[in-house]
């Protein structure tokens, strides 16, 4: 009885099924029928159409490596190679049996490859997935070719090798250029310079490398400017470094600079071609600024100063050798320099709000500007006014433009016109000229202070400034123009005691050294005093390496190194540090909280 009680009941279901089934069909012939009536194609014919057509789209994948290569491009483009490699190898060996000449199978193999590079032209045209094959294979072939029958078999002069090297380039970047080829222009742009460097070297053609060069940076700003390739412009212009850094070594050191060695290392080519590349350089670099609505690139920032820079530092290490004299070089970096900082304030005007641009150049002027006033007196001495001074100015026209770069940038050139008194000799007390020593100093130090107590009154400018907004919010990198103004402080005094002890005692070691640590000292008590009456804690802390300074060289240096009154002052200076600290130090913690009769600590501002 249950059996057959549960067989009805599946039967049932069954039988349900079934018609829910018949439903659903009819509902559908209806809406089919509907839709028919009114000219509408059925939903279900298009969703199929649309299912197969996605299911042709659907690339089925397929297992192996090989069967991965066989369905892509990697297989037929190597047996390409191979067959284009087969018929180059079968020229050569029709050379080399002496078959024909070497002068005819040179002529062969470069017409081979140049149909090679046009095969490539037309198969890029019709979208083949052999095109980029042919002309890399064709370029490649070529480079050999001129390379061997110039150098082995001397049929082709160097200047028709470079000419034919500059011609195949530019056809392989224009084809690049064409189509969107990458892998075509770095091949282009760079195997040609790489080639080109490599004929007759150690002592190339370098006016037609130049060419080869420069037509390569060429090649990499239209591609840029295309969004084409962008490391591009960073290869080529390190081709351009080595270039020019090779070509400045070989005339630096001439074996003597007389009229064969000039016309051999092509010395009347040098300076022209220079002033193309600088000119190249700059004028699409301000371009590319006046022109794009994008950020400044890493790239945009540094080219001011690498090839502004390097290209007065390249002409200077000719220059001295060849000429002895560089007076008109650093006429022409000062103009140069003066270019840079009118492109700045230019830019500056375009952007009011943190002067987007300005201070690549400024950066590059001013440095242009103290290597050209040292050229021009052949010191580099009389760059330390120059750096000091603008670094200054440059404080004060930031806050102007609200151009924190430009501030960061003028802490540097005060830093750095500090190195450079150090390097040049000018801090050294037995310098052959004191009095242009002594002003030099005293320029440094002058425009350190003055920077350091401006900046200290105007706050930087945070709002379009990576490094005051985020690495240095409270401007503490302000104490690099403290330091050096102290530094060079210190400096100015040395000369002066130096100069007055030489013509007044004979006990001069002593003196000298002794009171020197006098100085240091007194320079802690007055910075001590100072920001006790300021209540400032950045020059206490200054105050206070200042002073463990002198007490160092005090009781290390001097206590075991001199004798005398000498030693009597100095320790009585450290000691006189020391009180004065003391008492500061009360001071301080008195003016700082006061104690009242139940035990707190009030503040003094609270109290008043």
């Amino acid at each position: 009885m249950g059996d057959r009680q549960g067989a009805l009941e599946g039967q049932l279901k069954s039988l349900t099924e079934q018609v829910g089934f018949l439903q659903k069909t009819v509902d559908e012939l209806s809406a089919r029928l509907l839709s028919l009536e009114n000219g509408e194609a059925p939903q279900e014919k298009r969703r199929l159409v649309q299912e197969a057509s996605a299911v042709q789209q659907v690339k089925v994948p397929q297992d192996g490596v090989l069967k991965k290569a066989g369905t892509g491009a990697l297989l037929p483009r190597v047996a390409t190679v191979c067959f284009a490699l087969v018929v180059a190898l079968i020229l050569r060996t029709i050379t080399d049996n002496e078959i024909i000449n070497a002068k005819f199978g040179s002529m062969l193999g470069m017409g081979y490859a140049a149909a090679l590079i046009i095969g490539g032209w037309w198969l890029y045209g019709r979208k083949s997935r052999l095109a980029p094959v042919f002309p890399a294979c064709g370029l490649l072939l070529l480079f050999s070719i001129v390379l061997e029958t110039h150098a082995r078999f001397e049929s082709l002069s160097a200047v028709s090798a470079y000419l034919i090297l500059f011609m195949a380039g530019a056809v392989v970047v224009a084809l690049g250029l064409r189509y969107r080829a990458s892998s075509q222009l770095c091949i282009a742009a760079l195997g040609s310079g790489l080639v080109g460097m490599s004929i007759d070297f150690p002592y190339p053609l370098y006016p037609m490398l130049a060419l080869i060069v420069i037509g390569g940076c060429v090649a990499a700003f239209i591609a840029l400017r295309k969004k084409l390739c962008p490391s591009l412009r960073w290869t080529t212009l390190g081709l351009t470094f080595v270039f020019w850094l090779f070509w400045a070594f070989k005339l630096n050191v001439p074996a003597a600079c007389d009229e064969p060695t000039a016309a051999l290392l092509y010395l009347n080519w040098f300076f022209p071609l220079l002033f193309v590349f600088w000119a190249f350089f700059t004028v699409t670099n301000i371009h590319r600024m006046a022109t794009d609505n994008e950020e400044l690139g890493f790239f945009e920032s540094l080219l001011p100063s690498i090839t502004g820079v390097g290209a007065f530092l390249a002409s200077w290490s000719v220059a001295i050798p060849w000429f002895r004299s560089t007076l008109w070089l650093g006429i022409a970096g000062v103009l140069a320099a003066l270019l840079h900082i009118g492109v700045a304030g230019w830019l500056a005007s375009r952007n009011r709000e943190g002067a987007t641009g300005s201070t690549t150049y400024t950066f590059a002027g001013v440095i242009l500007f103290s290597l050209g006033v040292a050229a021009t007196f052949s010191n580099i001495l009389w760059s330390v006014p120059v750096l000091s001074v603008s670094a200054y100015l440059l404080a004060r026209i930031a806050n102007k433009w609200q151009s924190g770069g430009i501030r960061c940038t003028s802490y540097l050139f005060q830093l750095a016109a500090g190195l450079v008194a150090v390097v040049s000799g000018v801090v050294a007390a037995d310098m052959a000229s004191p009095l242009a020593g002594g002003l030099v100093i005293g320029t440094l130090m002058s425009m350190s202070f003055l920077q350091y107590r401006w900046c200290r009154s105007h706050a930087p400018p945070g709002m379009h400034s990576a490094f005051f907004s985020w690495l240095d919010r409270k401007d503490f990198s302000a104490v690099i123009l403290l330091l050096t103004g102290l530094i060079s402080g210190f400096f100015l005094l040395r000369l002066g005691l130096y100069q007055v002890l030489t013509r007044s005692t004979a006990d001069f070691e002593y003196m000298f050294r002794g009171a020197q640590t006098v100085f240091i000292n007194l320079g802690a008590v007055f910075l001590l005093l100072f920001a006790s009456s300021r209540k400032n804690n950045e020059i206490l802390t200054v105050a206070i390496v200042v002073g463990l300074l002198g007490m160092l060289k005090s009781f290390v240096f001097d206590l075991f190194g001199i004798k005398g009154m000498p030693l009597v002052f100095s320790v009585f200076s450290s000691g006189v540090v020391a009180a004065v600290g003391s008492v500061v130090s009360t001071r301080w913690q008195g003016k700082k909280e006061k104690i009242i009769p139940d035990g707190n600590a009030v503040p003094a501002e609270q109290e008043q």
